[in-house]
């Protein structure tokens, strides 16, 4: 290859997926790399199945090569890559469950030629249904903004305006980003326990708010497949439960505003507001109408989050407050 070729790091953290992961790969041979120096990089967060005989798998077909981190978290294996891996100039992160257009290096090597001046990109992100029919249920926009990763932000190339942000399964950076926020959150994102949503997020925000700007390059696509356990009720429940709790580490604690005018009337609120959730939760559980039972009770679950995420961080902050204190 070239050395005035265009670089290409692909970042992929997995964990115990390897049928799925073998999916993903079996996608990305059929992507086109002509005159792209490409490599791939799975991050193997401390898989007990076969992940890593899958990798190696592909090592014929594919400019791959895996790392493995033992600490559980995604942003924990992104981190590992971040630190020990020779990074090419542009670096794409995506997800172990993705199906790549066959265009989509290509595309993405367009979108930084094309706007020399912007570090930070999103692509679109279309979504694949078990057997192509989406549930009927599952059709509420707000749903599938927070439950499944479709993301179509403007018609053409569009400036993201903030809070607004790509998806986890599309986006590519310039290596120079790194400077100035050279990782990600730990404490966030997906793990085996404790499970709060927001892992690229809190990274894309973290760059608007060093200046970068982030354009929406359409032409870059990606599909997600969406995986059959996604279409339960309780799946659902508990992801609307870790983007609740997501919104609070990523936007500030639930009622801020109320909460800085008058303490005491804040708690009296939100204690309320629990009491209140818990009679809409149990309400909606016992509806028959799928749809309904869905919409009631997964709003419901996200408020919980917030409130007992904003409750977990107010408590953290009084702890530090006190050790502070005794310290002095």
């Amino acid at each position: 290859m070239a050395d005035n070729s265009p670089g290409i790091t692909v970042l992929m953290a997995t964990c115990n997926r390897a049928a799925v992961l073998s999916e993903t790969l079996q996608a990305f041979t059929r992507v086109d790399r002509t005159g792209i120096d490409c490599s791939i990089v799975i991050i193997d967060n401390n898989s007990s199945d076969n992940t890593a005989e899958v990798v190696k798998e592909y090592g014929a077909q594919l400019p791959i090569s895996c790392l493995r981190e033992a600490r559980p978290g995604k942003n924990c294996a992104l981190n590992k890559a971040l630190r020990e891996c020779s990074l090419k100039n542009i670096v794409v992160f995506t997800d172990d469950d993705v199906t790549p257009a066959r265009n989509w290096f290509q595309e993405i090597v367009s979108s930084v030629g094309k706007w020399p001046g912007i570090a930070v990109f999103g692509g679109k992100v279309e979504l694949m249904w078990p057997d192509n029919k989406q549930p009927e249920w599952a059709a509420r926009d707000w749903l599938v903004g927070f439950a499944f990763p479709r993301h179509h932000y403007a018609e053409g190339e569009a400036f993201y305006k903030p809070p607004d942000y790509p998806l986890g399964p599309n986006f590519w950076v310039r290596k120079v980003v790194f400077e100035k926020v050279p990782s990600f959150d730990e404490t966030i994102g997906p793990k085996p326990r404790n499970r709060i949503v927001g892992s690229e997020a809190s990274f894309l925000i973290n760059l608007q708010e060093h200046g970068f700007q982030i354009l929406y390059y359409p032409q870059a696509v990606v599909y997600h497949r969406s995986l059959p356990e996604a279409f339960t009720l309780p799946w659902l429940r508990h992801r609307a439960y870790t983007w609740g709790r997501g919104r609070i580490r990523l936007y500030g604690w639930h009622r801020l505003d109320l909460y800085r005018k008058n303490k005491v009337l804040w708690c009296m609120v939100l204690v309320a507001e629990e009491f209140y959730n818990v009679l809409r939760l149990f309400a909606g559980i016992v509806l028959r109408d799928q749809t309904r039972n869905c919409e009631r009770t997964v709003s419901a679950m996200i408020v919980f989050g917030e409130l007992h995420e904003t409750a977990n961080q107010v408590l953290k902050n009084f702890r530090a407050k006190q050790r502070n204190h005794l310290s002095r």
